[in-house]
């Protein structure tokens, strides 16, 4: 307990200050102790406003604004903004020189949110020159910038794996649809629930394809348009393609024009939960295509648009 007089440290269980010699009486003595406890009671209050302004601030930029403080058209400000950021860098995915910077941008608002709504608190509070509650402040506004960084991160990463693949076109053989060096987006959420149909083109993996009625190893991911569904019978034979017998529209073909030409008097039948596709790989230093069977499991999604070069973005009908 400090006293009350000069303000210096008493001595444990003594009214006597050593440094201005005065003794203290009871009332003077219980309102130090009272106001120690209000002093303690306080520090407990403003750790637990931070914690608070925190955990709001961390679930979303400008609720901490809006909630806690009741500074609404900040915390607007800051949620309107955080949010037009990350749906321009969804609608520019892929892009790469347009979606990171506005990802960047996006996270710097929402590492800025908190640190923002920790100075107002501050300000309105009058804790200015308080050395215990800027202590606290610098404690909790990095505390939240390294965990927003890292839950921006985390949210950016399963985003990325869960809900879209973006990959580059390596060759020139799929023209016209698409070209040598464009990067298409691969949609891979919900898994279970494609709907594939005849003429998607889809990303999947597989491990062998059929050239010359042997099988090959052609382990790898690739993207071709579905040709057969679950239960059909194909043939391939003159430069057209069959199924159960009909014969089907040339917007069904192949990517690779010249695969129904490559795979002329094939005949297959896909099973259940089988998709029959054309697989362009490498045998003996040249392009070669060979037909795979793919299994509904090894279906990673559905390619739905070209999303590079600027002047080609579309979706692919």
């Amino acid at each position: 307990m400090d006293c009350p007089r000069c303000g210096n440290e008493l001595l444990p269980n003594s009214r006597h200050c050593i440094e201005c010699g005065s003794e203290l009486d009871d009332k003077i003595i219980r309102l130090a102790e009272a106001e120690k406890k209000r002093k303690e009671k306080s520090s407990f209050g403003e750790s637990s406003d931070l914690l608070k302004l925190s955990f709001f601030s961390i679930i979303y930029p400008g609720l901490g604004h809006a909630f806690y403080l009741r500074e609404f058209k900040a915390g607007f400000l800051f949620a309107a903004l955080f949010t037009a950021l990350l749906i321009a860098a969804n609608y520019f995915v892929g892009t790469f020189y347009i979606d990171m910077p506005l990802l960047i941008a996006a996270y710097l608002v929402y590492s800025f949110a908190p640190v923002h709504a920790f100075r107002i608190y501050r300000i309105k509070f009058n804790f200015r020159d308080d050395y215990a509650f800027r202590s606290s402040v610098f404690f909790f506004r990095y505390f939240v910038v390294v965990a927003t960084a890292l839950i921006f991160l985390g949210a950016y990463s399963n985003y990325q794996h869960y809900f879209y693949y973006v990959t580059q076109v390596n060759s020139a053989i799929y023209e016209p649809v698409l070209k040598k060096g464009d990067r298409v987006l691969a949609e891979t959420g919900r898994k279970s629930d494609y709907g594939i149909r005849r003429g998607d083109i889809i990303l999947f993996s597989v491990t062998r394809g059929v050239y010359a009625g042997n099988f090959l190893n052609v382990s790898g991911e690739y993207f071709e348009k579905v040709i057969g569904l679950p239960g059909e019978r194909i043939k391939i034979s003159g430069g057209e393609i069959y199924i159960n017998g009909s014969r089907i529209e040339k917007k069904f073909h192949p990517l690779n024009k010249n695969a129904v030409f490559a795979l002329n008097n094939t005949e297959a039948a896909s099973g259940a939960g089988e998709y029959f596709v054309c697989v362009n790989g490498v045998l003996t230093g040249r392009e070669t295509t060979l037909y795979a069977l793919v299994k509904r499991e090894d279906v990673s999604g559905k390619i739905s648009r070209i999303v590079w070069p600027f002047d080609r973005r579309k979706n692919i009908e």
